[in-house]
């Protein structure tokens, strides 16, 4: 294959982590799957930063990926409670409707909330999660 020329390659594209604060945020993808230990069944939430509560669009910053994970019969009763108290969380936050019985991931993706937005570092990396305030 021949040289192929592309202006700006070596430029950095990174997303990056917003400041923290109250951000506009839009459910852009609900994706359901297993969990990475392929023990309990997930969503994975790809939040879209509109904007600073009141400010301009967002610029250069990522997505947040929120993880909703359900509760895997080997689970204890307190992490049980903990993803179940997550999910309601999240659920009534973003105005997500759901039956006792369960909800479509499908539902979720256009719906909007205002939520503290914090940055969190893992292996070194610093990205941002969700704040979740109580339901």
């Amino acid at each position: 294959m021949a040289f192929v020329e592309v202006a700006g390659l070596g430029d950095d594209y990174e997303d990056q982590p917003v400041a923290e604060g109250n951000y506009n945020l839009r459910i852009q993808d609900a994706r359901d799957g297993r969990n990475k230990a392929n023990t309990c069944d997930q969503i994975v939430v790809i939040i879209h930063i509109d904007s600073e509560e009141g400010g301009a669009p967002t610029e250069g910053a990522g997505s947040i990926f929120h993880y909703l994970t359900f509760p895997a019969d080997v689970d204890e009763d307190s992490v049980k409670r903990f993803k179940m108290r997550d999910i309601s969380r999240f659920l009534h936050l973003f105005n997500v409707q759901f039956e006792k019985k369960g909800l479509n991931s499908e539902d979720m993706i256009g719906q909007t909330a205002t939520c503290l937005v914090v940055q969190d570092e893992y292996e070194g990396k610093v990205s941002n999660k969700l704040k979740l305030p109580r339901a």
